[in-house]
């Protein structure tokens, strides 16, 4: 089966390609799926875009290395999960003083079992609503969104790959990302802050 026809299978068909012929291929097109969700996820605990797409990139390495360990079944709310445990791990053993500033009182939780008891509804409100939010984008909104914050492609790596010119990269980029803002605002999601990558100063 080559990748176009695998794009339009289930979670779970792809998780069963995986798990017969480990091919990394498949994950990659899960991970399409979800980036989105990935970098939620990490933007709830980090504040931060910057460290955010790192983090991101390395829940990304974390899911290879550990996928052939697990039997997962639902895809989507084990990647929630394993992304969600290695941001309170990363907070837990983090020092330095840009994580332990004062934020909003149940900004996240002092420990995992709190975090499921008291923020669980609100999370996963939210990261539907960041979902939904990707999927009112158009497509080339959406495409160049995710190349350049999730898989921190350089302007001109997505304009090769999304067949762009720079100067429809660099609208897509900006256009798509305050859709996305405003589609957060309108379902009541807070718009956060912090510098990103899409300003004048940013890599040509």
């Amino acid at each position: 089966m080559n990748q176009s026809e695998a794009i339009h299978l289930s979670d779970q068909e792809l998780l069963e390609l995986y798990g017969r012929d480990h091919n990394n291929e498949w994950l990659g097109i899960l991970f399409s799926r979800y980036l989105h969700l990935i970098f939620g996820v990490c933007m709830k605990y980090f504040r931060d875009e910057n460290e955010a797409r790192d983090q991101a990139q390395q829940v990304c390495l974390h899911v290879l290395k550990i996928l052939p360990r697990h039997q997962v079944t639902y895809f989507k709310s084990w990647l929630y999960q394993v992304t969600k445990n290695h941001c309170l791990m990363q907070l837990r053993h983090a020092s330095g003083q840009r994580y332990l500033q004062p934020v909003p009182e149940g900004t996240f939780p002092d420990t995992e079992e709190d975090s499921a008891v008291r923020d669980k509804q609100a999370q996963e409100k939210r990261y539907a609503h960041l979902d939904e939010a990707m999927k009112q984008l158009n497509d080339a909104q959406r495409r160049c969104v995710e190349l350049f914050y999730l898989q921190r492609k350089t302007y001109q790596q997505v304009a090769d790959e999304a067949g762009f010119t720079l100067g429809e990269v660099k609208s897509h980029i900006q256009n798509g990302k305050r859709n996305l803002r405003q589609a957060m605002e309108r379902m009541g999601e807070p718009a956060h802050g912090g510098k990103g990558r899409g300003g004048d100063n940013d890599e040509k």
